[in-house]
């Protein structure tokens, strides 16, 4: 069966965001929206329309853990005999939602951002609006969750779904592939619009973040690889001919690329005077949103070995190699 798409509402930057129901054998919801009044009654309405309640749900399976897309799950458990499926490097996002983003905020505050150069008033606003992030999501009791593996089936609407590991977008991020439908749940790893790249702290025993940007082109390989007709994204409408998107995705990447390698070797050195060229069509209130995936663009370039990263009185410095 196709899944059945819920357009939930966001007050975030990336608007509303879309979970699918599975009505058939058991009631399935992948995904799960925000933590909001207006997101909750949403998706009351849309389960309404087909003749269901919270109550009714069997099954919550989460795509990656930000808040977007996982906020209503405790609430769901709360409500009915759901149990949460999450991949296994997602499920301490649930269970220990307030440690997981505390730790992420000190990398913020204490790390990342202090050797990006930036304004004290930016700095602020990013940490003031990722604190606001961890009050749009319950924690779920540890007993009601399921974790799933990387390259596991997972069986909704009866069929086996095949799980496929995208990090990029999100470290946790999987889509899920049906084979015989060509079907594919891509959550935020292909959207019309090329998604953010959001930086994370370095995983445990780790001395460095892993750049994300690079990850996530690794994974529109895989994910072109896919047999897959029809892809039904975490936001936005549902589409045919993935490939054609993948491709204007690289295309347009490969293009930003070069052109912050050509601010940095007319010598912009430094994020904010980086941020203010790539983003000079946007009134200088908005260009902040467009920090990721300038971090993003310097992380492909030096991994291609075409700029190199100097610390420079506590500040990161980007100079043509």
């Amino acid at each position: 069966m196709e899944p059945i798409r819920l357009e939930l509402p966001t007050d975030l930057g990336v608007g509303p965001v879309n979970a699918y129901l599975f009505t058939q054998p058991e009631v399935v919801l992948v995904d799960a929206g925000i933590k909001t009044d207006a997101c909750w009654e949403a998706l009351v309405d849309g389960l309404a329309a087909h003749g269901l309640a919270p109550a009714d749900v069997a099954r919550v399976v989460i795509t990656h853990t930000h808040v977007d897309h996982y906020g209503l799950a405790g609430r769901l458990v709360a409500e009915s005999d759901a149990t949460v499926w999450v991949s296994e490097l997602g499920a301490p996002w649930l269970s220990a939602a307030d440690d997981k983003w505390r730790e992420r905020l000190v990398y913020y505050r204490d790390d990342f951002l202090r050797h990006l150069g930036l304004p004290a008033e930016m700095v602020a606003k990013l940490l003031g609006d990722m604190t606001r992030l961890t009050t749009l999501v319950d924690p779920v009791p540890a007993e009601r969750i399921v974790p799933f593996h990387l390259d596991g089936v997972l069986q909704m609407g009866g069929a086996a779904w095949q799980v496929v590991h995208t990090p990029g977008h999100a470290s946790m991020q999987t889509v899920f592939h049906q084979p015989q439908t060509r079907q594919l749940l891509s959550a935020d790893m292909l959207l019309a619009v090329t998604p953010t790249p959001v930086v994370e702290q370095p995983p445990p025993g780790a001395g460095r973040r892993v750049p994300a940007l690079p990850l996530f082109v690794r994974s529109l390989d895989v994910v072109e690889a896919l047999d897959a007709a029809m892809v039904y994204p975490g936001h936005g409408r549902p589409f045919g001919d993935p490939r054609r998107v993948i491709n204007r995705q690289r295309e347009r990447i490969a293009q930003r690329r070069g052109e912050c390698l050509e601010f940095v070797r007319a010598g912009l050195e430094r994020v904010p005077a980086l941020l203010d060229a790539m983003y000079a069509h946007q009134p200088p209130a908005t260009r902040l949103a467009g920090l990721w995936m300038l971090i993003g663009y310097l992380d492909l370039l030096i991994e291609d070995g075409l700029v190199t990263q100097e610390e420079q009185d506590d500040v990161w410095h980007y100079l043509a190699a």
